[in-house]
């Protein structure tokens, strides 16, 4: 009888820890979502039917997608209006900038690819959900809990503004804040979004959006990229002007940085 209960004591124990390890080994894969992982889900997921307009000036939407293991959201956007066009604003920028971003290291934009609606071609981006905008932030006063970090992770955005020529953060007070979103309620990570309107053929930084400090990484990133790189990624997405120009800032941009250097010294400029 003893020999009995021990059995079904040792059975029971065995399931939970069985259960247990199954919850942990999903919360492992949930935190392990790599980059390619979630293009490959945008890729492939099934757009459900009902859609949210969310566009004020273009045809944009929030999206539920379910790929048979997953339910996520989506920010699906339509419009093309790629420049020569007098008011630009394109999924196609965002796709490019997410394709800059990847190759210098930031992890700033969410993952974005270019998928096919209805005969059309659109972007289809992971949607960033329960987050502080910028702009309220600000108005608000909230400060994060570890300020240095978070001023250095503007820091380099504010370089990724210059380079993609996007002035979201150089608004002062501007509605542009919203697209820099917060999650605040957890590690205080800093997305980009919509930046349909970003990579104007300008041959110079944006102006009042001054650079004055960089992290080694980025800096050495855009130091080793070569521009045959940037084409061949961006060359689907851009235009000549417009690849020409990302190209021209970014010498600019690494130009500015060695002479900060030279006139600050390399600790007061660039942080790990």
């Amino acid at each position: 009888m003893k020999i009995k209960v021990l059995l079904s004591v040792l059975i029971f124990i065995f399931l939970i820890f069985s259960i247990l390890g199954h919850y942990k080994s999903l919360a492992s894969n949930q935190e392990n979502v790599t980059q390619k992982d979630l293009e490959h889900y945008l890729k492939t997921a099934k757009i459900g039917p009902d859609k949210k307009s969310v566009g004020r000036r273009t045809e944009s939407y929030i999206v539920s997608l379910d790929d048979g293991k997953t339910k996520r959201g989506g920010f699906l956007k339509l419009t093309d209006n790629s420049r020569p066009h007098h008011q630009p604003d394109s999924y196609k920028y965002g796709i490019a900038a997410y394709e800059l971003d990847k190759l210098l290291g930031l992890n700033i934009v969410p993952p974005i690819v270019e998928r096919t609606i209805e005969s059309r071609k659109c972007s289809l981006q992971i949607l960033i959900e329960e987050f502080l905008e910028e702009g309220d932030r600000r108005i608000k006063k909230i400060e994060p809990p570890d300020t240095e970090s978070f001023k250095n992770t503007m820091e380099e955005l504010n370089v990724f503004e210059n380079l993609t020529y996007s002035s979201a953060l150089c608004q002062v007070g501007g509605d542009d804040l919203g697209d820099i979103l917060i999650m605040h309620q957890e590690d205080w990570k800093v997305w980009r979004v919509d930046l349909g309107q970003a990579f104007a053929p300008s041959l110079e930084l944006i102006p009042g959006c001054e650079i004055t400090r960089c992290s080694k990484k980025l800096y050495q990133n855009l130091i080793k990229l070569k521009d045959k790189v940037v084409k061949a990624k961006l060359k689907k997405y851009l235009n000549k002007n417009e690849i020409s120009a990302l190209l021209k800032r970014k010498k600019i941009i690494i130009e500015n940085i060695k002479q900060l250097i030279a006139e600050q010294g390399e600790e007061s400029v660039l942080f790990s």
